[in-house]
């Protein structure tokens, strides 16, 4: 594995423990928050609902500013655990190149989840 690849690795567990938390706080399950990567989000794995599976994908908006409906039409990406932080990272990894002029291939691409609350205004 290079070093590019080590650090995407990184990006994608450490998106996918915040998946797994708020899984937890979604379905109200302590026990998803040691929830295997392969684990299937639908149906016989974590067992999500459209509600369930609706407010996951607002928490991951709102979180990461990914909107996953609106960037994976088949939502392939809601496959597993796994799948779903992969999307984000690659998400994630898109926004930063651009905004470091888009050449860079050195990091993982690590940005900060998106703020929930507006900026202050200065006064």
């Amino acid at each position: 594995m290079t070093a590019g690849a080590d650090a995407d690795a990184v990006v994608v567990a450490a998106i996918a423990g915040e998946v797994r938390r708020v899984l937890a706080e979604v379905t109200g399950r302590a026990d998803l928050d040691h929830l295997s990567e392969q684990t299937p989000l639908f149906g016989g794995g974590v067992g999500l609902d459209s509600l369930s599976g609706t407010l996951l994908l607002r928490q991951i908006q709102r979180r990461y500013g990914v909107d996953v409906a609106a960037e994976d039409l088949n939502l392939d990406s809601l496959a597993t655990l796994g799948t779903l932080a992969t999307f984000v990272a690659e998400r994630l990894s898109v926004v930063a190149k651009r905004g470091a002029g888009g050449g860079s291939r050195g990091g993982a691409g690590v940005v900060e989840p998106a703020e929930s609350e507006p900026p202050e205004q200065q006064g």
